[in-house]
């Protein structure tokens, strides 16, 4: 993965461009970036679900998605607020990615999908009628005019279950470098989301 083509790469090396003179990025398995946290080999990650993890983190999230389920289109749940309905479903999931834990209560058989392209792995799966419905954390980024899978699949949204992804920060950091970084984010975001920045270079 090239992370300097990631639109969260660019907009978070501009923030901390404008504190530090070098800026290193580095690309973990989620994993391991844990564990590098952790041991405050590394100051930052990102982007990811702190609640799921208890992590300490910046004040305002990165960005906030709407998770959901991608079905065949003839198989489509529109409403997933009855998570009843889901109880004995096959739902793919990608390696290492958070779930909410209301899915994970509702009965559904979680698949993990193990590949390097999970999305690939859980559209060929789903087509071949050995998933339900595989899970992702922003469907609409496959549901869209612009996504000829959108002509196969259809998602439906969590409704009331926003997930907010922030930057973390090691247990260790100096209070001052953490509100240095804090107050940077912040001033950045209420200037410019990063959801308006993702769209103006998309």
């Amino acid at each position: 993965m090239n992370i300097s083509k990631s639109k969260a790469h660019q907009y978070v090396d501009d923030i901390l461009k404008g504190i530090y003179s070098k800026v290193v990025f580095k690309t973990y398995s989620r994993g391991q970036a844990l564990i590098e946290l952790d041991s405050g080999t590394i100051d930052l990650l990102f982007p990811v679900d702190v609640y799921e993890e208890k992590l300490r983190h910046l004040s305002k999230p990165l960005f906030s998605t709407v998770p959901g389920l991608c079905f065949k289109k003839k198989n489509f749940i529109p409403i997933l607020s009855a998570l009843h309905r889901l109880k004995g479903l096959n739902i793919g999931v990608a390696t290492g990615s958070p779930v909410l834990p209301e899915l994970k209560r509702s009965g559904v058989n979680l698949i993990i999908l193990t590949e390097d392209d999970p999305l690939r792995q859980a559209v060929e799966m789903l087509m071949s009628d050995n998933l339900d419905a595989f899970y992702h954390p922003s469907p609409m980024q496959i549901y869209n005019l612009d996504n000829p899978l959108s002509k196969k699949l259809a998602c439906s949204k969590f409704h009331g279950y926003p997930s907010g992804f922030y930057l973390a920060v090691k247990k260790n950091m100096r209070d001052e470098t953490y509100r240095t970084i804090d107050e940077a984010f912040s001033h950045a975001l209420d200037i410019k989301s990063y959801d308006d920045f993702y769209l103006e270079n998309k």
